[in-house]
């Protein structure tokens, strides 16, 4: 019987190997080792997309990023292989759906509708809006306007991805993630990011308890809109709801200073 400090002594061995002589054969095995981690990574995004969205895309999409997470990882660097991956294999993912352009034009033309409208209130209130003044503005009843936030929140995702950069060690930033690029970044990037971090900090703080609950328990703990609900006895589209106002906002104030 293999015993876990066994698999995690082969395992530790497998890097070293793979370290000294970059042989492929050793680096099929980590694959393959790792190959639930893609799975894990693109189940969880598989969530919030389109049924059109094929799960077996997203781990194809994902496994480059697995294979540049090996050949780039330095286990001398004292953290998890999983906290260096993850967000390369998400990246590589993201990039994947952006190539195809996934989304229908209408869910686009309703995410810059909303952004239009959170910059416009945010302005005008100095405070981060309530959903039913987001609804008023977008000229919606609250059922329309659920309909509108479930079709907007489906290019959530990728627009987080794409906005958060941060900038320590690591890949693509995401608002749970404090591993950035390593390449060396020029000083006014650099001062971009940082500003980014504060707003992505300060809206946080502004958040209502709840809502913080929700950023914690998807970014941090990692559970579905679903799970969420039943922790927060709230519907999953009701907890949907909460993720793509938060991301809206955060959207409409990152671009004040992208």
């Amino acid at each position: 019987m293999i015993t876990a400090v066994a698999a995690a002594d082969e395992l530790e061995q497998l890097w070293e190997t793979y370290a000294a002589r970059r042989d492929g054969q050793v680096r099929e095995r980590l694959m393959l080792h790792y190959l639930p981690l893609v799975k894990q990574v693109a189940g969880r995004m598989k969530v919030g997309l389109p049924g059109s969205v094929e799960f077996d895309d997203l781990v194809g999409a994902g496994l480059m990023g697995l294979i540049n997470s090996i050949d780039h990882f330095d286990p001398q660097q004292g953290f998890k292989f999983e906290t260096y991956a993850v967000p390369r294999i998400r990246g590589a993912i993201l990039d994947g759906l952006r190539d195809v352009d996934w989304l229908p034009r209408s869910y686009r033309q309703k995410s810059r509708r909303l952004d239009k409208v959170m910059r416009k209130l945010i302005g005008e209130l100095g405070r981060l809006p309530h959903d039913l003044e987001i609804a008023r503005e977008l000229g919606l009843n609250e059922d329309e306007y659920q309909k509108f936030v479930d079709q907007v929140g489906a290019t959530s995702l990728v627009s987080l991805d794409v906005t958060i950069s941060t900038g320590d060690e690591g890949g693509v930033g995401t608002l749970h993630e404090v591993v950035s690029d390593r390449t060396r970044l020029d000083p006014s990037q650099e001062l971009e990011e940082a500003d980014a971090r504060d707003v992505v900090l300060k809206l946080i703080e502004a958040l209502s308890e709840q809502e913080r609950s929700v950023v914690a328990l998807y970014y941090y703990e990692e559970l579905t809109f679903r799970e969420i609900g039943k922790v927060l006895r709230l519907s999953e589209s009701r907890v949907c709801q909460i993720h793509t106002r938060i991301i809206a906002i955060l959207r409409a104030k990152l671009r004040r200073i992208m």
